[in-house]
């Protein structure tokens, strides 16, 4: 955000806004020992986050108190700290004390882009990303192909809730230009919210798949919602995968649509070497990029990606150029070679479409054999036990090796390996796991990691790796003995 002073960011705190017809947002604020009119350049949630000039949001939760690390935040630069009426003691320096921190969060950022978009002069370009699937991969990349002719912000980790998406506007920069913005959802209306807030000119669809069931009830649902990013008045254009081409929304709004995948506008074809080819049908563009990265889920999220990209005036040599060297967000198909096994963290989530893509991702790899440990994918609904015993199946069909299955939906998962003719493990603890996988490794094997967040199952990946280190330290000590 620009630099304001604080008497403005008061201002924009009690000035009511209009979110949509009927519905207003207003902020209340008690200014506590405020005696300078300093400026105001940002605002963070981790007091590890607060760079010069932030504000300090002082969340009280159960497990962590922000106003226990008010020092650390002081220390770091903060100009003053936001906090709930009689949160705890009272903080001695700059505050600024609302009945709801999340609530004057919303409405700051709001109020923030509400200014952004009224400013001839800000030239400011807001890209949202929704979907079941990819949307961290999806800004990730796209921030990377922007970078070159931009000054980018984008989210840190997964920040993708009514928390998250303000405090990405709030932290960007005075100069950025580009602000990437990650929308998440796990209730019907959540995305409406989020463009509230974020007011994107170019909202992305990156995909629609059976997750967050128990809120959203059925994929229809999970539809809906991801796809009433695009659904938006203000929207300059929209990007989603050609299977959801709708006439409807094409003529909605006079919003300009992309769409994405094989025969869509823009296709990436990939031939499973290095080099891939990028084909724009609405500019006639055709051209080559490598990148070490081909599986599905990823070259999904390149389409999106470099169709924001050219959008946004980045020329082909300029997305051939960055497109070498691009990376993924950590745990998401990362790739550890540690003596001769391969191990694949793409635990930071897991939901049935995710999970496919990485089952047939490990299916298509050549060499060694192919080993999955799986985990839980949470917030299905009632139907959790048929699509873990669906992914079970899936693995067996796609060719694995054997399945390791963890968790809470261990025995769903063994129930569909061995229903389709496959071999399964279904270890009681975190000790078992560890002791059975170290004994069955093998040099060229490729072992996948894949669960939801809740199960942490980089944690087992760790120390499986630690391990294999430790078996072939120890065999080669033996072998230089002998």
């Amino acid at each position: 955000m620009k630099k304001r002073s604080i008497q403005e960011v008061m201002r924009l705190l009690s000035k009511p806004i209009e979110i949509r017809p009927g519905v207003t947002s207003r902020v209340e604020c008690q200014p506590m020992h405020i005696v300078d009119d300093f400026a105001v350049t940002g605002a963070a949630l981790d007091s590890r986050h607060i760079q010069s000039g932030f504000i300090f949001a002082a969340f009280q939760g159960e497990d962590c108190h922000g106003l226990d690390h008010v020092d650390s935040a002081w220390e770091s630069g903060a100009s003053v700290v936001l906090t709930e009426i009689g949160a705890g003691a009272p903080v001695k320096g700059p505050t600024l004390e609302v009945p709801n921190v999340k609530e004057a969060l919303v409405h700051l950022a709001t109020a923030v882009r509400n200014e952004d978009r009224s400013s001839a002069s800000s030239g400011l370009k807001t890209v949202a990303v929704t979907g079941s699937v990819g949307k961290t991969t999806t800004c990730h990349v796209g921030s990377l192909l922007c970078d070159s002719h931009f000054q980018v912000h984008s989210p840190r980790n997964s920040f993708n809730n009514l928390l998250g998406v303000p405090i990405t506007i709030l932290e960007a920069a005075e100069s950025t230009n580009c602000l990437w913005l990650e929308m998440g959802t796990n209730s019907p209306g959540e995305i409406a919210q989020l463009v509230d807030i974020g007011q994107p000119d170019i909202g992305v669809v990156t995909a629609v798949g059976a997750t967050h069931l128990e809120g959203l009830g059925s994929v229809e649902g999970v539809f809906r919602e991801k796809f009433s990013l695009l659904d938006v008045e203000s929207l300059q254009l929209g990007i989603a995968p050609v299977e959801f081409r709708d006439e409807r929304l094409e003529t909605l709004n006079g919003t300009d649509f992309i769409w994405t995948g094989p025969g869509g506008d823009l296709e990436i074809q990939n031939d499973s070497s290095r080099e891939i080819t990028v084909i724009d049908r609405r500019s006639d563009l055709k051209f080559p990029i490598e990148t070490s990265m081909t599986g599905y889920g990823f070259i999904r999220c390149l389409e999106s990606s470099i169709a924001v990209a050219l959008q946004l005036g980045i020329s082909a040599s300029d997305i051939q150029q960055v497109a070498s060297s691009l990376t993924l967000p950590p745990m998401r198909a990362e790739v550890h070679d540690v003596k001769g096994i391969q191990f694949i963290l793409d635990c930071y989530n897991a939901s049935p479409p995710s999970v496919r893509g990485a089952i047939c991702d490990l299916a298509q790899s050549v060499g060694g054999r192919r080993i999955a440990v799986l985990g839980t994918m949470e917030e299905l609904g009632p139907e959790e036990k048929r699509y873990h015993q669906e992914m079970g199946r899936a693995c067996v069909e796609e060719g694995l090796d054997f399945i390791v299955a963890w968790g809470r939906a261990a025995d769903w998962i063994a129930d569909g390996v061995t229903s389709a003719g496959g071999i399964c493990e279904s270890p009681s603890d975190l000790e078992s796991a560890l002791s059975f996988l170290s004994s069955e490794l093998k040099v060229g094997d490729r072992v996948l990691f894949k669960a939801s967040r809740k199960e942490k199952l980089e944690l087992m990946a760790q120390q499986l790796k630690a391990s294999w280190l430790t078996l072939t330290s120890e065999s080669r000590s033996g072998e230089a003995r002998q």
